[in-house]
């Protein structure tokens, strides 16, 4: 009995893949040894503001995502926080994190958000 629970767990936990996973499955490991350094622009995919963290999409790194840390965001008042669609300047280097091969290191709003009067 306790193997067809498992079998039933599993198939109910399965999900399919998204595009973006089957693109880096596809695409394998980046060309770029581990420790290089580069910059880019990007667009903020999602950022989780309650972890400060979020995924940056880049021409330069597609299909992989930058990782980022909101430690690593400059020329922004606390609350440091990006919005998804926003565009960002940034460096990063190659390196593996988790399901990540890139990190931020030093992230820029492209154009800052406006003070309201």
């Amino acid at each position: 009995m306790s193997n067809i629970r498992q079998q039933l767990s599993h198939t109910l936990m399965h999900r399919p893949k998204r595009p973006d996973q089957l693109a880096r499955e596809a695409a394998g490991e980046p060309a770029e040894v581990l420790g290089t350094l580069a910059s880019a622009t990007g667009t903020v995919k999602y950022w989780r503001e309650r972890q400060g963290v979020g995924a940056i999409a880049s021409e330069a790194t597609a299909p992989w995502d930058i990782w980022c840390h909101v430690s690593h965001i400059v020329d922004m008042p606390r609350p440091k926080n990006l919005v998804p669609g926003e565009r960002v300047e940034l460096a990063y280097i190659r390196e593996d994190r988790e399901s990540y091969r890139y990190q931020a290191i030093h992230v820029r709003r492209l154009d800052p958000l406006q003070a309201t009067e």
